[in-house]
């Protein structure tokens, strides 16, 4: 910002300055600095230090430095009486050479008069504009710069691409008036891209206003500013500093070391290089190179230099960063800087999210396994259950049997002695006995059924027609259907072949899957309350097959239907299916389920009866 070309120059105090390691000698020989600006700018510094380093290489070379200040004090008395003053100071010590730094110190040197006739003079920090009025100057040579003005204000819409103003700012001092008339004509090109807000030659508290009024990540290039609109002096630093607050965007400057002082940088110029590259110069020409009048060095080109902290701050991604830029004060990521405490802290992280995970799948384990536990101790509550209620069966059919025998029994002697009578039989009655006897019989059957299914004892395997078994299962579940309004339909192809197993084990798999059935339809419409038995041969064996008209299980559902004690149904033990499988399988047959048009089917496969039975399982 405080962009110090034209006029912004002023050195360090450097006296008698001798190499340690010479390149050449100069015994006696005495330079004089001339800087035309006070010491206290960091443009001085940079400039400073670069003459000093390429100064240094010579011996017997004496520094004498003087600081003119014809910034702040412009009147051409003073400074006749200063031109005055210093010939009397040197008069003993004529200098062999003059370094005159920025403008002001060049015309001071050369104009009206020259300070010290014959004597020649390096100047640097003038740009090759301003560097034209001195061609002519018999004994005067320097180092000339292009300012990269247009090239910064070019770099400041790259960087922020969605920017549709570019603020240029300057001051009022006459060193700023130069700059001033460089970035209009380097702005005119930028006419039609961007608005161009002027602030040029503002009082401070004005130009912090206008700043403050403009829209967000709005650029702002300042140059030169020695002195504002209310004749307030400044220096770039300060600035910068009151700037910062206000400013809608980054600001951006073409001197180097403002980079790291509340500008972002941009294409910049490197002033100590500069230096250095004027001091080679001078010794050249103390050495007794005599340059041709007008044949001015050309200081190097301009550099992309950004602060990466104000491009974190304005969020500028790196990918619109210029290949090449020098990106200054970014921190490396902590991985890079601390590497060892990095991965200290990464491999704590690590073992302590280890643990909470092993903690959270003991905790869930645990859980599950108490879950688990108490589904078995209900499961097996359960089973003690229907295990009692069995052999209350048990005893209760055994109980019933007798007074049905007895009941058959005097059935048949009643219709024994009506018909040893001469006398006629009412028909009715006749009827009455037989519907007793008949009724009976099934009642009887019902209960031996019901004995075989309650029986607990080894499973003998035997030739069993497996359409039988099918029909006397049918025949068990009738009440329940006829409870339910269910229509229990069987149909048994011909040619079905018979199978090798235990009569009681394969109509429990019947049965259960029946009963599954019914429960499935009982709650549905009228027409969906059907339940289908069918038996036929299969390949190398039988399928016995029961289709229902429900709603059919889900792939989740279908997918654990054979587990233990999984189940559907609020009071379902949740064993049936599983049992079912275990006796299917121990007969080498297999069980499974389709999904039907509406309901589902389950399928029983068991081979064809080929060898001698053999035992099965007790169940």
């Amino acid at each position: 910002m405080h962009r110090l070309s034209l006029s912004i120059l002023s050195g360090l105090l450097l006296i008698g300055v001798t190499g340690a390691a010479p390149s050449a000698s100069l015994p006696g020989r005495n330079v004089l600095l001339l800087f035309q600006d006070a010491p206290t700018i960091p443009f001085t510094v940079a400039l400073t230090e670069g003459l000093r380093s390429a100064l240094q290489q010579a011996e017997g070379v004496h520094v004498y430095v003087e600081h003119l200040d014809t910034t702040r004090f412009p009147q051409r008395s003073f400074q006749e009486e200063l031109r005055g003053w210093l010939r009397s100071k040197y008069a003993q010590i004529r200098p062999d050479l003059i370094v005159a730094v920025a403008p002001g110190a060049l015309t001071f040197a050369t104009r009206p008069e020259p300070l010290w006739p014959g004597v020649p003079i390096v100047f640097c920090a003038i740009d090759d504009v301003s560097a034209r009025d001195f061609s002519g100057l018999p004994g005067v040579t320097g180092v000339v710069h292009d300012p990269p003005i247009r090239e910064t204000m070019e770099l400041a819409l790259r960087l922020l691409p969605d920017a549709r103003r570019l603020a240029l700012v300057g001051g009022a001092a006459p060193g700023d008036m130069p700059w001033e008339r460089v970035m209009r004509e380097d702005a005119a090109a930028l006419r039609g891209r961007v608005e161009l807000v002027d602030l040029f030659r503002l009082p401070m508290s004005d130009l912090l206003e206008r700043l403050g009024h403009l829209p967000p990540r709005t650029p702002v290039l300042g140059v030169s500013f020695y002195r504002d609109g209310a004749g307030r002096s400044w220096t770039g630093p300060e600035v910068l500093r009151a700037m910062e607050p206000v400013a809608p965007g980054p600001v951006f400057t073409i001197h180097d070391f403002l980079v790291g002082r509340g500008a972002i940088g941009g294409v910049t110029l490197d002033f100590s290089g500069i230096g250095a590259q004027a001091g080679r110069l001078a010794l050249r020409v103390m050495s007794g190179e005599h340059p041709s009048t007008g044949d001015f060095e050309s200081a190097g080109p301009g550099r992309v230099l950004l602060d990466g902290r104000l491009l974190d701050r304005w969020g500028i991604p790196d990918h619109l960063v210029p290949a090449g830029a020098e990106v200054r004060f970014r921190r490396p990521p902590a991985w890079v800087e601390y590497p060892r405490a990095t991965w200290a802290v990464a491999l704590a992280l690590l073992l302590q999210g280890l643990l909470i995970a092993g903690l959270l799948f003991e905790r869930r384990r645990r859980r599950l396994a108490e879950r688990t536990a108490a589904e078995s101790q209900a499961a097996v509550a359960h089973m003690n259950r229907v295990s009692a209620v069995s052999e209350l069966a048990g005893a209760l059919a055994h109980e019933i049997n007798t007074p049905l025998a007895s009941i058959l029994n005097n059935a048949r002697a009643a219709r024994r002695f009506l018909a040893m009578r001469d006398a006629p039989v009412d028909p009715e009655v006749q009827d009455s006995l037989l519907a007793i006897e008949s009724e009976g019989e099934r009642a009887g059957q019902v209960i031996r059924r019901l004995r075989g299914m309650l029986r607990r004892e080894t499973a003998q395997a035997e030739r069993l027609d497996p359409a039988e078994v099918v029909q006397e299962a049918v025949a068990l579940v009738e009440p329940q259907a006829r409870r339910h309004e269910v229509a229990v339909q069987t149909a048994v192809s011909p040619g079905t072949p018979s199978v090798d197993a235990d009569r009681v084990q394969i109509l429990q798999v019947v049965l259960n899957l029946l009963l599954n059935a019914l429960e499935a339809v009982a709650g549905l419409p009228t027409d969906r309350r059907r339940v289908r038995a069918t038996v036929a041969p299969d390949g190398d064996g039988v399928r016995i097959s029961v289709a229902d008209g429900g709603a059919g299980f889900p792939p989740a559902i279908r997918a654990r239907l054979f587990e233990p004690f999984f189940t559907t149904k609020a009071s379902g033990l949740g064993m049936g299916l599983s049992i079912s499988r275990s006796i299917v399988e121990h007969y080498q047959g297999r069980i499974w389920v389709d999904d039907a048009n509406d309901g589902s089917v389950i399928h029983v496969h068991l081979p064809a009866a080929r060898e001698p039975p053999k035992s099965g399982p007790a169940q």
